[in-house]
């Protein structure tokens, strides 16, 4: 498959992502970038919330329902706009604007940004149809097939996929229910609409966001916001680091969605320079995104909240300040005092009782403080290569902020992101770590990941000066040489065009170079070889050719160690297994162990018959992370009594059970 025949994919991905979301964004009375930042994290909230309440009127899954709950949600805050006089939201539904200079800019500097990670991706992912051979995909894409065959997306019941007979546990489910609706579309293999959405995401969600939270954070400026989207393609920490590590697909699509939503935060508590925010608006975005965030992912709730703490801080202490010189009472500042210290107690609440089981946050420590804190400044975590000219910018952009006092706030945002990442990746007192990191399962990853949140913002600040005082200096020259030589000429289309653009193509270059290593990395992740970890290229084929042996509704007895259960996903046939940490009925666990003697034991006959298991598949015991996780009971030799072979590409075997009848 070329990447030229995934365009109908991609259009798909891209309407899943904002119809809904521009349905409720139009209602609120939001233009331009705010629109287009938030409506895919709009539409996320909308899917996800969707799925959950369609179980419960006993209506299947699918994007009819997910629009209708969109335009009546949609309706009701238009009304809420109506009843409350919002002349702001009423004007700007039906005010055109003729575009200006910097409106060109951004769309330049959007473009740039978002085809740059595109072309990262498709290096890495190298054909549509490739699969991310690792631990966490067998879940992520069994859940789509999952999804589709149940008519059911609720993060409350998808991991009834691999509960056995116990009681399904929550489960984040935001990024399955969108790519099973592109699915749905398009009929394209759930492996090619998997990497078609992350790459929506990674090139058009992620950079509108970034350039968003930078319009929330820097002082206005032709080039600032066009810097942001350019340099969000420049980090490897993101959005590169989470299609490579895990995978871990629901925290990507958290952190493409954490700039828009971090961006809202600061409009509802009036910091920032974004204005213009209808009422309506500016009190219901936050809101609704940090609920987006949670089913997306509760590791992106709990980060905007970490990252939020310094907002709730500078508003207060601006309101205190304004009371004083306004020479009003404290009766209102104290009121909002307690409230502040109400919210920070909830977020305390919150952070011990919504994190992963302890016993799932097993990471260790990978480096020393010193280490952390040179990764941080380098923008080089987890030993990726130093990316020293976006690090640069960064600090310059810090140094901008701090020296101007203009939003401090994000400052604060920096010093918690960092202070995060030092203690999961080289605290030494397990207490504290865990308290402070467990949220994240201690893991490194992680939150290394949200690092380029906060810096692509200050490298677009940083850059934005540096063009700046470059035209300045520039003009300075040109004028004394005009006064020299009596020319009467200015250099405007140098100092507006010819400066900026080649500042920016000098720093695109220089930020992809450091990428190479981490994409090269993806690359092998996606490559369907000959010795992959989960499922090889031997393997691949017999799963591709299940369709000419096994009936649509059979089921097959599956290792998920080994990549046999995706079969499930590749080729829609069921599978006793579904996932590496599933849970097992009796029946599915003697099968496990000891189904090859079906022919000699009753009891394993009447196993069969309950798990209703006519096919086998033999992967070998080579598992995607080099362990022995049993399975003994599937290891079926060619002359295994009661099996018969029935396809085999080199050691990979397909069989079906006579032994029970």
């Amino acid at each position: 498959m070329s990447w030229y025949s995934t365009l109908p994919v991609f259009l798909a991905s891209l309407a899943v992502l904002f119809v809904p979301g521009s349905l409720i964004a139009a209602a609120l009375g939001l233009r331009g970038l705010t629109f287009l930042a938030v409506a895919p994290a709009l539409s996320v909230c909308a899917a996800a919330c969707t799925a959950i309440v369609l179980p419960f009127l006993r209506l299947s899954w699918s994007m009819g329902p997910v629009v209708v709950a969109a335009l009546v949600l949609a309706v009701v805050l238009y009304g809420a706009s109506y009843l409350t006089r919002d002349k702001l939201a009423m004007r700007s539904r039906w005010r055109f604007e003729r575009p200006k200079a910097g409106t060109y800019a951004a769309v330049i500097g959007f473009l740039i940004g978002g085809v740059s990670i595109g072309i990262q991706l498709v290096d890495a992912f190298d054909r549509p149809n490739n699969i991310s051979q690792t631990f966490d995909n067998v879940f992520h894409l069994n859940a789509i097939r999952y999804i589709l065959n149940t008519g059911n997306g609720s993060s409350l019941s998808i991991a009834t996929m691999t509960s056995g007979d116990n009681p399904p546990s929550f489960y984040p489910a935001a990024w399955h229910d969108l790519a099973s609706l592109v699915v749905q579309i398009t009929g394209a293999p759930i492996s090619v609409a998997a990497n078609i959405l992350n790459i929506c995401i990674a090139a058009v969600v992620w950079p509108l966001g970034c350039m968003f939270l930078t319009r929330a954070i820097a002082r206005p400026s032709a080039y600032v916001v066009a810097a942001a989207g350019i340099l969000a393609a420049g980090f490897s920490a993101f959005p590169l680091l989470l299609l490579d590590f895990g995978v871990l697909y629901p925290n990507f699509l958290a952190l493409s969605m954490l700039p828009a939503a971090l961006a809202s935060v600061a409009v509802f508590f009036a910091v920032g320079n974004i204005d213009g925010i209808p009422v309506i608006a500016r009190f219901s975005l936050a809101p609704i995104l940090a609920l987006g965030l949670a089913i997306a992912h509760p590791n992106g709730m709990m980060s905007l909240i970490a990252l939020s703490v310094p907002i709730l801080l500078a508003s207060y202490v601006c309101y205190w300040v304004r009371r004083k010189n306004q020479g009003a009472g404290y009766g209102r500042v104290i009121i909002l005092g307690a409230a502040l210290v109400l919210a920070l107690v909830t977020m305390v609440v919150m952070w011990k009782y919504i994190r992963p089981p302890a016993e799932t946050a097993t990471w260790a420590p990978v480096q020393s403080a010193g280490q952390a804190v040179g990764e941080i400044v380098t923008n080089s975590p987890m030993h990726h290569a130093p990316a020293w000219a976006v690090s640069a910018l960064m600090l310059l952009g810090l140094a901008v902020v701090a020296r101007s006092r203009h939003n401090l706030w994000f400052v604060g945002s920096f010093l918690v992101s960092a202070v995060l990442f030092v203690v999961v990746s080289a605290g030494t007192d397990q207490w504290f770590r865990n308290a402070l990191t467990g949220v994240w399962y201690n893991d490194s990853y992680r939150l290394a990941a949200l690092l380029p949140t906060v810096a692509v913002p200050f490298a677009a600040i940083g850059l934005a000066w540096l063009i700046r005082r470059i035209q300045l200096s520039w003009l300075s020259g040109w004028e004394r040489a005009r006064r020299w030589f009596g020319s009467q000429s200015r250099p405007k289309t140098v100092s507006a065009l010819v400066i900026p653009a080649g500042l920016l193509a000098l720093f695109l270059a220089l930020q992809t170079l450091p990428l190479g290593g981490e994409i090269a990395s993806a690359h092998n992740i996606y490559s369907t070889a000959p010795d992959a970890p989960l499922v090889s290229r031997d393997e691949m084929t017999l799963i591709d050719e299940l369709d000419n042996y096994v009936p649509q509704n059979a089921t097959i007895a599956a290792n998920p160690w080994t990549g046999a259960a995706m079969a499930f996903a590749l080729a829609d046939r069921n599978t006793t297994s579904k996932h590496t940490l599933a849970a097992y009925t009796p029946s599915v666990l003697m099968l496990n162990d000891r189904l090859k003697d079906a022919a000699s034991d009753p009891e394993v006959c009447n196993a069969v018959h309950t798990a209703g298991v006519g096919y086998a598949l033999n992967f070998g015991t080579k598992e995607v992370h080099g362990g022995d996780h049993g399975f003994k009971g599937l290891l079926i030799e060619n002359t295994t009594p009661g099996f018969q072979l029935l396809a085999q590409v080199g050691e990979a075997k397909l069989f079906k059970v006579t032994a029970c009848g």
